[in-house]
C-alpha cells in the first residue's frame, strides 16, 4: 500500500518517544508509558437505546494531582476528529493537563484507539486514495471499495448503530460515575467541543466548568461552509503576506500563483516519490494539504513557500508537507470519523450544502479531499438511522471559556460567537494569527485562572497580535 511504510515510520517515532519514558503497570491491553495513577476500562452498552445489543469498552487513564492543594473536580480532555485517539499518544496529550492542582483524565472515545477500536488502519486507505491520481467524483467510490472489509465487519455487528455525540455523551457520564468524581471540568478541542456541548446539555449537574477550543457546535453543519472557511483563511494569508515586507518581496504574486497551481493541478497531477512510492498530488489533494497547514501558526508560516514549491518543483518542501499530513491522519480513525458524522450529520442535505458552498468560489472548485467526498461516502456507510439526531444550539449556564483562532480554516471565530449567544456565563477569546485550537502560553495562563474561579472575569490582557513570521 502506498505510504504505508511512511506512516509506520512516523508512528514509530511517536511511539519511540513514549517508550523512552519510565514504564508503569496498567490494566489496559495496550501499554501506556506515562506516569499515571489509575487506568482501565469502563464497560458501556453498544447502543444506549437498546442495551440488549451487547457492550463495548472505553479505555481511560488518570494522572492524579500530587499538589497539596489538590481539588476534587478533575479536568478531562475530549479529543477531536471525530475519531481522534489519545491514549496511544498519551505522553503528548499529558501536556494538556493545564492545572497541577487537578487530576487529569484522558480517554479514547468508543471504537477508537485503545477503546475496542473498529477497522484499525483504515486511515491508510485514505492515504492510498490520496496518493493515486483519482478525480474527486471518483474518490468516494475508491474509498468505499478499499473500505469494503470494514463495512462488512460493521454490518455484521450491532456496533454499527452505536456512534454519534449522543452515545458518546452517555459514555462520558458513565466514565465519570465509574471514576467516582462528583463533577468534571471538561476541556474539548474541535469535535471535542461538540461532544462537550452535548454533554453540557444532557448532564448539566455533572459539570463544574468547560473550556472549549475550536468551536464545532451541534448546530453547526460540517459540510455547509468547507469552502467559505478555507477561502476566508486564504484571504487572510494573501493579505498578511502582502502587508509583510519580506513575504511580499519573496512572494509578490502569491494569490495569483496559488490560483495558477490550482489550475495546473486540476489539469494534470504532479508525481512525487515518498519513501520510494509514487504519490500523485492533484488539485483536491493540494487544497487539503493547504487547509491542514492553515491549522497551526507554525505551518501557516510555511504556506507561501509550499505554494511556490509547486511552481519551482521544490520536491523536498512538498515531501515534507505530505509527511506532516500523514502523521496527523494517523491519529484519526477514519471509520469512527465517518460513523460519528453519519449519526450527527446524516439527517442533513450534506451533498447540497457542499455543492452550494463550492459554487461561491470557482477557483476552489473540484474539492478538498476527504471533506468533499464525505457526503457520498456517508450515503453508503453502515447505519443510516438518525432518528435521535438532535443537533441544535445548546443553552446552558455552565461557566465556559471559548477559544478561537483568527486563521482557523475549519472552525472560524464566527462559530465561537454563535455558541456564546446561548451560553449565559461564557467568554469568547479570539487569538490573532493563530489557527485551529490555539495552544500557547497565554491560553494556558487564562485556562488555569478560569479553572480556579470560573465565575470571575477572565483577564485577557496577554492576548496580543503576534504576526506570522513567514518562511
Amino acid at each position: 500500500m502506498k505510504l504505508k511504510y511512511t506512516l509506520l515510520v512516523i508512528t514509530s517515532l511517536v511511539i519511540g518517544i513514549c517508550q523512552s519514558q519510565e514504564q508503569h503497570n496498567c490494566s489496559l491491553e495496550n501499554p501506556i508509558t506515562i506516569a499515571h495513577d489509575r487506568c482501565g476500562y469502563v464497560e458501556v452498552p453498544n447502543n444506549w437505546d437498546n442495551k440488549n445489543d451487547g457492550n463495548t469498552r472505553i479505555a481511560y487513564a488518570v494522572i492524579q494531582s500530587k499538589s497539596e492543594n489538590r481539588k476534587e473536580d478533575p479536568l478531562i480532555f475530549l479529543q477531536g476528529g471525530p475519531g481522534g485517539s489519545v491514549l496511544p499518544y498519551a505522553n503528548v496529550f499529558a501536556g494538556l493537563a493545564i492545572d497541577p492542582d487537578r487530576d487529569f483524565i484522558m480517554y479514547d472515545q468508543r471504537g477508537i484507539g485503545f477503546s475496542d477500536e473498529i477497522c484499525s488502519g483504515l486511515s491508510l486507505t485514505f492515504l492510498e486514495v490520496m496518493a493515486s491520481d483519482i478525480a474527486l467524483d471518483k474518490e468516494d467510490e475508491a474509498l468505499l471499495k478499499l473500505s469494503s472489509d470494514c463495512i462488512k465487519s460493521l454490518n455484521n455487528t450491532n456496533f454499527k448503530t452505536a456512534f454519534g455525540s449522543y452515545q458518546s455523551a452517555r459514555d462520558l457520564e458513565a466514565l465519570r460515575q465509574h471514576l467516582g468524581y462528583k463533577q468534571l471540568n471538561i476541556f474539548g478541542g474541535s469535535y471535542g467541543t461538540r461532544l462537550g456541548l452535548k454533554y453540557m446539555e444532557m448532564y448539566p449537574t455533572s459539570i463544574r466548568s468547560s473550556i472549549l477550543s475550536g468551536l464545532f457546535s451541534p448546530e453547526t453543519r460540517l459540510y455547509e461552509n468547507i469552502y467559505t472557511n478555507l477561502n476566508r483563511s486564504l484571504e487572510q494569508l494573501f493579505e498578511s503576506c502582502n502587508s509583510d515586507t519580506n513575504c511580499k518581496a519573496k512572494y509578490p504574486n502569491l494569490r495569483k500563483n496559488f490560483k495558477s497551481v490550482c489550475e495546473n493541478l486540476d489539469t494534470k497531477g504532479q508525481t512525487f516519490s515518498i519513501q520510494n512510492n509514487d504519490f500523485v498530488i492533484n488539485k483536491q489533494d493540494f487544497l487539503l494539504l493547504i487547509q491542514q497547514m492553515l491549522y497551526n501558526r507554525n505551518t501557516i508560516a510555511n504556506v507561501p513557500s509550499f505554494i511556490m514549491a509547486f511552481s519551482t518543483n521544490n520536491v523536498e518542501a512538498i515531501q515534507n508537507g505530505i509527511l506532516a499530513f500523514a502523521s496527523r491522519l494517523g491519529v484519526i480513525n477514519v471509520a469512527a470519523y465517518w460513523s460519528v458524522n453519519l449519526k450527527d450529520e446524516g439527517a442533513f442535505k450534506n451533498k447540497t450544502l457542499v455543492s452550494n458552498d463550492e459554487k461561491k468560489y470557482p477557483y476552489l472548485a473540484n474539492g478538498v479531499s476527504l471533506f468533499a467526498s464525505d457526503p457520498d461516502v456517508l450515503k453508503f456507510w453502515p447505519s443510516k438511522d438518525t432518528s435521535y439526531t438532535k443537533m441544535k444550539a445548546v443553552i446552558s449556564e455552565i461557566p465556559t471559556l471559548l477559544i478561537s483562532g483568527e486563521w482557523d480554516p475549519i472552525t472560524p471565530p464566527s462559530n465561537g460567537k454563535q455558541v456564546a449567544k446561548s451560553l449565559k456565563h461564557s467568554i469568547h477569546v479570539i487569538f490573532p494569527s493563530e489557527g485551529h485550537c490555539p495552544m500557547n502560553a497565554c491560553f494556558f495562563q487564562m485556562a488555569v485562572a478560569f479553572l480556579n474561579n470560573p465565575m470571575q472575569q477572565v483577564d485577557t490582557s496577554c492576548v496580543r497580535v503576534n504576526p506570522i513570521a513567514f518562511d
